[in-house]
């Protein structure tokens, strides 16, 4: 099942994600994956992961921590992978204007988004199960100047077209699903309060 997370910073989108590839995995016995696309800058940071990864301890998940340029780790997924992708808003950022460790880009790469989408399609097409995070940064009506809005179209540009592939597209607002395209597989009460 491929499926797109939408909505804004802390709105629940990672727990349920959790929750959803770990319904799946169990499911169909696929091995569950947590993909890590932030690198941290500062402490808020590395707080924030930090807090991700005791939420996650003791759920089975293998984690990957790749910031950029995932097609280079693809061919390592295995076979029967259930990969929660979190998220789409980082590997934007980092594909568009580099990373710390990498060096920040004088001007952003323009092909990012594009490839952005391919690699992500290529990850959807690979996996068992696909559950793919991203901020809605992109749908608060202002227009912003020079790279801010290049990055807002980017990332508005990589969710459709992701959406169009995905089995289910849901926005995460104060916790509560509202279900733009499919279903989600309908988790227990007690998978929902794990």
């Amino acid at each position: 099942m491929k499926i797109l997370l939408l909505g804004s910073s802390k709105s629940g989108k990672s727990m349920l994600a959790q929750r959803l590839i770990r319904h799946l995995s169990q499911a169909d016995g696929s091995k569950p994956y947590y993909w890590a696309t932030m690198e941290p800058t500062d402490g808020e940071d590395r707080a924030r992961i930090k807090k991700h990864l005791g939420e996650r301890e003791g759920w089975g998940f293998e984690t990957i921590e790749c910031a950029k340029s995932i097609s280079a780790f693809l061919p390592s997924l295995h076979e029967n992978a259930a990969v929660l992708f979190d998220s789409i808003t980082a590997l934007a950022a980092n594909e568009m204007f580099g990373t710390a460790s990498s060096g920040y880009y004088q001007q952003p790469d323009r092909d990012a988004p594009q490839r952005t989408a391919a690699d992500l399609r290529a990850l959807m097409n690979m996996a068992a199960h696909t559950v793919l995070v991203c901020d809605e940064l992109f749908r608060d009506g202002n227009i912003y100047s020079g790279s801010t809005e290049n990055y807002r179209r980017a990332l508005a540009f990589i969710c459709r077209a992701l959406a169009e592939e995905c089995d289910a597209v849901c926005e995460v607002v104060s916790g509560q699903e509202i279900i733009h395209k499919g279903a989600l597989p309908p988790l227990s009460l007690n998978e929902r309060s794990l």
